[in-house]
């Protein structure tokens, strides 16, 4: 395949200690397919439903015959979603954590449903990413209202000391309010989150930007923002500075005094609120956590598989030939001679043995032309993802979803080598011909991507011309199927990337 000049992601080097390098050991081997040099190479080997070189193609298996580890995965073809089902465990495991290869049905990337069921039936210890996003959204909803409170608590207090015409602290009636910084009340879903100043770790900055008071400005430089206390944002990267807001501690649960009638405790024995060492209570917890402990796995029931798009269905099957795929259309396995028929679009359930008419295969099928620049970057050493979130079609991440964000936003638009043939395709009403070249949906996409800190960049895909192939491998306006060869295919594809940023006037002026 023909490409432009591009960069490999940057090497990963796992630290010594914390969860970095417990993800490196679990999620670090960067494909399926395992050389000695992977720290599960060893276990690997051993397992019975490896082979060395087993199903790969012949010029890959002569090179690693006595080397590479293969493992074996089966797949269930779905042409309603599009997609290949992956519905062992120990097979969807050894896809994601090695590639992240597909996601899970019932969960936001890796497939943990039934772990995270588990974990709240045994006392929600963990947090699922679920869970973490619900939490991060509720503590947004609650930032927002208590902002909103603390501006309208702003504006009532402004319009009351500029109602009374005091200027300088000559009012005190009951309108004015009270001299020094005060706390505002918030809403029942935000309380305790709003704070007047800083920790008293940083008191050098109440010094140098203190709360003003409003009643010693003068009245004609009252604002609302000279009333307003700004409650405290729950994401601290949000929150930096020289005066930033900090959260004040929640108050300390009020202990009652010690009554003169209680007695003492007796030297060297418990204290009189808490039961002795083996008492009652540490009893009944102890209990507790056993039975916590001894929550049958079997209760909640596995309704979750991995599912794979085309791209990666295809990229693991006739790329690396770890994947079989089964069709319970033809109730068979499709060798891979006739493997890519089955991925092309609106391919037909018939086109699977090779006594049937072939269908005619056109280049610039949305399939090939996403195959090929996912196959592209793969081979550079990219993690690629789907990238319909953030309007998008791929993310590339430098190690993988658990180790960092995705640092590219990919947008695919395919180029015609003979604009002649663009008319005769049964694609060219796709929207990335018209929609995607347009400045208004290029504007949305930055727009969405520069909020998240992702670099788009816009991938032009040369779609070769149906006239270059020989006169045996064309059928009728497109190529025959059956004699297809997509390593011969994609060295016909021309990638070009063009990384695209946003201009702000007001903050490029300098």
């Amino acid at each position: 395949m023909a490409t432009s000049t591009s960069s490999t992601p940057a090497p990963y080097v796992s630290g010594s200690k914390g969860r970095g390098s417990a993800h490196h050991a679990r999620y670090g081997t960067p494909l399926p397919v395992l050389l000695p040099c992977s720290p599960l190479y060893p276990r690997a080997a051993l397992s019975p439903s490896s082979s060395g070189a087993a199903g790969l193609p012949a010029s890959l298996a002569a090179l690693f015959v006595d080397r590479l580890v293969t493992p074996h995965v089966v797949g269930v073809l779905d042409r309603t979603t599009a997609s290949v089902w992956v519905a062992e465990p120990d097979d969807w495991r050894v896809l994601f954590e090695r590639g992240f290869f597909g996601k899970g049905t019932l969960s936001r990337s890796e497939p943990n449903w039934r772990k995270t069921r588990l974990d709240l039936l045994k006392g929600g210890a963990s947090f699922a990413a679920e869970q973490l996003r619900q939490k991060r959204r509720e503590e947004r909803k609650r930032f927002k209202l208590d902002r909103a409170q603390a501006m309208m608590e702003a504006v009532i207090k402004a319009e009351a000391v500029l109602a009374g015409g005091s200027g300088g602290g000559a009012a005190s009636g009951p309108s004015t309010p009270a001299a020094g910084p005060s706390v505002l009340p918030s809403s029942a879903e935000g309380a305790g989150d709003v704070d007047t100043h800083v920790g008293t770790d940083d008191a050098h900055t109440l010094s140098s930007s203190p709360i003003p008071d409003p009643l010693a400005v003068p009245a004609s430089q009252l604002t609302p923002q000279t009333f307003l206390v700004r409650p405290t944002r729950p994401d601290a990267t949000r929150n930096r500075g020289k005066n930033a807001f900090k959260r004040r501690p929640p108050p300390a649960a009020a202990v009652p005094p010690p009554s003169a009638e209680a007695a003492p405790p007796a030297p060297g024995g418990p204290p009189a609120d808490r039961p002795a060492q083996g008492g009652a209570g540490e009893d009944e917890e102890d209990e507790e956590e056993e039975e916590d402990a001894e929550v049958d796995p079997s209760v909640v029931e596995e309704m979750e598989h991995l599912q794979l798009s085309y791209e990666e269905a295809c990229f693991l099957s006739i790329g690396l030939g770890v994947l079989r795929v089964y069709d319970p259309v033809a109730d068979s396995y499709p060798p891979l001679s006739s493997l890519l028929s089955v991925f092309l679009t609106n391919s037909p359930a018939h086109d699977l043995h090779p006594a049937t008419a072939p269908a005619a295969l056109y280049p610039s099928d949305p399939f090939l032309v996403r195959y090929a620049a996912y196959h592209h970057f793969r081979s550079l050493g990219w993690c690629v993802r789907d990238g319909v979130k953030f309007c998008a079609d791929l993310l590339l991440y430098r190690k993988g979803p658990v180790f960092s964000h995705a640092a590219f936003a990919l947008l695919l638009v395919p180029v015609f080598a003979d604009a002649a043939e663009r008319d005769a395709s049964p694609f060219k009403n796709e929207d990335w011909y018209a929609e995607r070249t347009s400045w208004k949906f290029l504007n949305t996409v930055m727009r969405v991507n520069s909020l998240v800190m992702k670099t788009v960049i816009v991938v032009y895909i040369t779609i070769p011309a149906v006239s270059a192939f020989p006169a045996r491998a064309r059928l009728g306006a497109g190529l025959d199927a059956r004699q297809a060869d997509l390593r011969a295919l994609l060295g016909t594809y021309t990638i070009r990337e063009v990384a695209l940023t946003r201009f702000g006037i007001a903050r490029r002026r300098d």
